[in-house]
């Protein structure tokens, strides 16, 4: 009997078959997307439980993974892709497409999601994968290559060369405790080290401090920080619930890490920013942030960004991922591309396939309704998007 002839498709709980954490720790390509820690935070998010497709082998050992998640959709078009109902791996989630250890399971757990699809009418089948050329295991699948994420590798004590290579002597606030080399980290070219050591120095000229939060209660502080900027970019931010859930579960595991950055002003200290990391295999994701728009000019992301990298540095982190951003050149893809990150793309999978669109600029309506978003009082955007992000 061949390979592909003693492979089985299945379907199992992510959060009861330990064959599925097994897999996800062992798999050198596997995320914290891909874990059952946020899985489990998606489904309190969603009121849903994860679809965990998988495909076993004759003596039962996970051969691929593919978590799913059922999403209703607006009923109207948003962005580049329609959000009409899907299934989806996984939603509000950067990337987290198919784990195999070998192109006969990962075709064989793909045709299985395809089947369940095909089981729902007018629903369609979303996978967003770092991969390419899934494609041509299954050709009822079509590819759009999507935005681009900016990854920076980490040098380690131990390959001196490498270290070498991306340090240099720098000015900065203060050495990292265990590592004395971190002072000198170079980001990029020269150019690009002078922003950032230019922004850095600057925060910590004007007070700015960073620590890790230790309460929920300043989770609590921040998600109005979070708030904040959400709506300055006219997004609908996720509900606190969702992040409360990250606290609870990812933390207790080190999955997860609240950096804020505080200032002292009029004998209190007052938090300016705060930025959630994801931690998992050896890989940093920087997730989520909040800070006042009025905070900008005080550069606390560039202090926590290299709290964080130091930090991950120090933790023995291989990969500090700095998370997706549209290669348009727009100030968020500026600001991740200054730290010498390499921009790698992101692809999104459907069937049945997406339609070709053409790309506009925002219609007058689009403009509109950002603006007037830019006005709702906080509270107001926390409402809204609570209710959006149930169909999105």
């Amino acid at each position: 009997m061949s390979v592909a002839l003693a492979l089985r498709p299945i379907e199992l709980d992510v959060q009861k078959d330990p064959r599925w954490v097994e897999f996800v720790t062992h798999h050198p390509d596997a995320l914290i997307y891909h874990h059952p820690s946020w899985l489990a935070a998606i489904e309190a998010e969603y009121g849903q439980e994860c679809r965990g497709l998988a495909c076993e082998n004759g003596e039962g050992c996970l051969r691929a993974i593919l978590p799913l998640f059922y999403s209703k959709g607006l009923p109207f078009k948003v962005g580049r892709s329609a959000t009409n109902s899907r299934f989806s791996s996984v939603p509000r989630t950067p990337v987290a497409g198919p784990l195999a250890h070998d192109d006969e399971a990962m075709t064989a757990v793909l045709r299985h999601a395809i089947e369940l699809v095909c089981a729902e009418p007018g629903s369609r089948l979303e996978i967003r994968s770092r991969l390419s050329g899934l494609e041509k295991l299954v050709p009822e699948l079509s590819c759009v290559p999507w935005r681009s994420m900016y990854v920076q590798e980490l040098p380690t004590q131990i390959e001196a060369s490498p270290w070498e290579d991306f340090c240099e002597n720098v000015r900065l606030p203060r050495e990292c405790g265990d590592c004395k080399e971190c002072k000198r980290l170079r980001f990029g070219n020269a150019k690009k080290q002078h922003r950032v050591n230019w922004a850095v120095n600057k925060a910590a000229k004007l007070g700015l401090r960073v620590r890790e939060a230790e309460r929920e209660s300043e989770l609590t502080q921040w998600y109005w920080l979070y708030l904040d900027a959400m709506r300055h970019h006219a997004f609908p931010p996720r509900p606190r619930r969702f992040f409360e859930g990250l606290w609870r579960n990812l933390r207790p595991l080190g999955q997860m890490k609240l950096l804020v950055a505080e200032r002292e002003e009029k004998g209190s200290k007052r938090m300016i920013a705060g930025s959630i990391f994801l931690r998992f295999g050896q890989t940093v994701f920087y997730a989520f942030t909040g800070c006042s728009r009025r905070d900008f000019e005080l550069h606390p992301h560039d202090l926590i960004q290299l709290e964080s990298i130091r930090d991950s540095c120090r933790n023995g982190y291989r990969w500090y991922d700095f998370g997706e951003a549209s290669s348009e050149g727009d100030g968020l893809a500026q600001f991740k591309g200054k730290w010498g990150t390499e921009a790698k793309p992101l692809y999104r999978y459907y069937h049945p396939a997406q339609a070709e669109e053409h790309h506009s600029k925002p219609s007058r309506l689009v403009s509109l309704a950002r603006h007037s978003w830019r006005s709702l009082p906080l509270g107001l955007t926390a409402a809204i998007g609570e209710r959006i992000h149930r169909y999105m």
